[in-house]
């Protein structure tokens, strides 16, 4: 049977990320099923437009399947790359999937990152591996948040980690969503932290992480918390660039194709 495992990522358009996050995520893939044709497709129309105006083409998902069932593929697992079952996921993929079932003998779709009970403990272990936390520092990780609709992900995620006893906290970007900049602060303050390490929760970093994390103006969570009195490090490098966080993925492609 032919085989592909289509790797669906929100996308990344700074090339040095794409190439050690999104680009090393499939080398990983084509190691680990090399019956199988890997193949990428970005789900972000403006990511995808801006690589376009410097020559650089990524499928879109339908893209993507169209051509890999004009290929006579016959098995396709579409693979997200998202942290969480959130927007991008439902809106994205699952809605557009199933309209592609009856091109292929089999389509299935995999998870996000966090999505199991058995996830939050497993991926905390990656992170952890992932990020060197020197002694007497503070960890604050960073995901995306969405302006739209809040994700318990983030929660559950912190719950885990208070339940380890590890000086770790989860905030989002998003203006709008929780947890946010005062609840993380509070944290650190109940905790009587002087020194933060502020680090991404997400595969691939770029302007986002850049401007908004890591920024010199006074808006970014590094500004903010420097001026709260914390020594303030950052790292900028998405998670993606670790392959122990690789391994998540590779690890629940394994699951559904044996």
């Amino acid at each position: 049977m032919k085989r592909a495992v289509l790797l669906v990522s929100f996308g990344a358009s700074h090339d040095d990320s794409r190439r050690l996050t999104l680009d090393a995520l499939a080398e990983d893939f084509k190691a680990e099923f090399p019956e199988a044709v890997i193949c990428q497709a970005y789900t972000s129309v403006f990511i995808r437009k801006a690589l376009a105006k410097r020559g650089i083409h990524i499928d879109s998902l339908t893209e993507a399947l169209e051509r890999l069932a004009e290929e006579g593929m016959e098995e396709v697992l579409v693979q997200p790359t998202y942290m969480t079952p959130g927007e991008e996921y439902e809106q994205k993929v699952l809605a557009v999937v199933p309209s592609y079932k009856d091109r292929f003998k089999r389509l299935i779709v995999g998870e996000p990152a966090f999505v199991r009970e058995e996830d939050y403990a497993k991926n905390l272990l990656a992170i952890c591996q992932s990020i060197f936390l020197p002694r007497g520092t503070d960890l604050v990780l960073l995901g995306h948040g969405s302006p739209h609709r809040h994700n318990p992900v983030y929660e559950r995620l912190q719950r885990e980690i208070d339940a380890q006893g590890l000086p770790i906290h989860v905030g989002v970007l998003e203006s709008t969503d929780t947890p946010d900049f005062a609840m993380v602060l509070k944290r650190l303050q109940a905790r009587r932290a002087q020194k933060v390490l502020l680090a991404p929760l997400l595969l691939t970093a770029g302007m986002h992480v850049e401007r908004d994390l890591a920024g010199e103006d006074e808006t970014s969570w590094k500004s903010r918390l420097t001026q709260a009195g914390f020594a303030v490090s950052t790292i900028v490098q998405g998670l993606g660039e670790s392959p122990y966080f690789r391994a998540i993925y590779i690890d629940k492609a394994r699951r559904l194709l044996g």
